[in-house]
Order: structure tokens, then C-alpha cells, then sequence
């Protein structure tokens, strides 16, 4: 956004204005205002491994994440324990707290999520 003042005494311009109408100075001085919207994400992350074990046998994320099925950010928890084979998994619409997807039940029966989705073959 573009605006125009008067250099001798600060009166806001039109682009039409060759000369201030309360001096009658011509110098003029442009501000162009820029406007950017931030936003921040957060998420917390941790693994519990233990020796004789390849993979962690517990894990969780916790915060925000981008839920692909509809480009929005989302407060998400996903809890995995080997140990005690389960998961589970709550997505919350940030604004309003609603639960947009919940899943609970054992590790051993998840399947066809994230990368353990097929693939289909060209």
C-alpha cells in the first residue's frame, strides 16, 4: 500500500495532488507499507530406545502439524508403545478443540497409514 504526505508539513496526498492544498509546497514523500503474516508450529518429538532392540520401543509426537486431507494446521498426539503393542493417534482442529480423527488400538493392527500405505505401481 502506497501513500503520499506533504514534505513540508505531513498532509496526507491524493496522487492527484501536483501541490499540497495547505502549504502549497510540491515536495512530496512516499511511504509504501508492506504487511506479512507470520505464523509458528510447534512439536515435540521423543524416542525411548533400549539396547537388544533395533527400533525404539516407544515413541510420540506432540503439537502442530499439517493435516494433509484438508491443508490445515492441526494440534496432533501420537503415541506408539511396542512394548505393550499399541498406538494411538488424536487430531484436534486448533480454533475449536473438535476431534477430527481418533485412533486407539494395537500396533500390531495398524496398517495402511502414512508410509505403510500401498503404493500403487505404475
Amino acid at each position: 500500500m502506497e501513500e503520499i504526505y506533504c514534505k513540508n508539513c505531513g498532509q496526507k496526498l491524493t496522487r492527484e495532488d501536483e501541490i499540497c492544498p495547505t502549504c502549497g509546497g510540491k515536495a512530496k514523500l512516499y511511504k509504501i507499507v508492506l504487511k506479512e503474516k507470520i505464523e509458528l508450529h510447534d512439536q515435540l518429538k521423543g524416542k525411548e530406545k533400549r539396547p537388544g532392540f533395533r527400533r525404539p520401543i516407544k515413541e510420540f509426537k506432540v503439537g502442530d502439524d499439517l493435516y494433509r486431507k484438508f491443508g490445515e494446521w492441526h494440534h496432533r498426539e501420537m503415541y506408539i508403545d511396542r512394548e505393550n503393542d499399541r498406538y494411538r493417534e488424536v487430531i484436534k482442529d486448533k480454533t475449536t478443540g473438535e476431534i477430527i480423527h481418533e485412533c486407539k488400538e494395537p500396533l500390531s493392527e495398524h496398517r495402511g497409514h502414512g508410509s505403510a500405505k500401498n503404493t500403487k505401481k505404475l
